[in-house]
């Protein structure tokens, strides 16, 4: 985190506080074994893959920063809704323990045909 501060004479503001904040992407590309459905996944082709793309579960691993595995919850990750924008799908999911939210982009190979009936399913099953 980057704090800068100026201060300005003879203002009705004597201190102006600007904090710059950037988040670095850790890039972690590895297969796994999902643990919902428990098929093997492999890399990603062009990103990093957070999600299986049969089921789109995810596992919460990260905390504040993509990539650095730094939270102890561990949950299951649901996916609860998405967008298109600028031609690109991101996806919302949400932690089943603590309730973290998080968006990633889809992957090329994730099987978005499905991702309707499988935001229903989990949704019911929450309830």
């Amino acid at each position: 985190m980057m704090v800068c501060m100026l201060k300005i004479e003879n203002s009705k503001f004597d201190i102006k506080m600007f904090i710059c904040h950037k988040k670095i992407m850790k890039k972690i590309n590895e297969s796994f074994i999902c643990i919902n459905c428990k098929q093997e996944i492999s890399q990603a082709s062009k990103t990093c893959r957070n999600h299986c793309p049969h089921c789109f579960v995810s596992l919460h691993v990260d905390g504040n920063i993509p990539g650095d595995r730094a939270t102890e919850c561990h949950g299951k990750m649901y996916p609860t809704a998405y967008e298109i924008k600028n031609g690109g799908m991101k996806i919302l999911f949400v932690c089943e323990i603590c309730g973290k939210k998080h968006r990633n982009k889809r992957a090329d190979d994730d099987e978005v045909t499905e991702l309707d009936n499988y935001i229903k399913k989990y949704k019911m099953d929450s309830n």
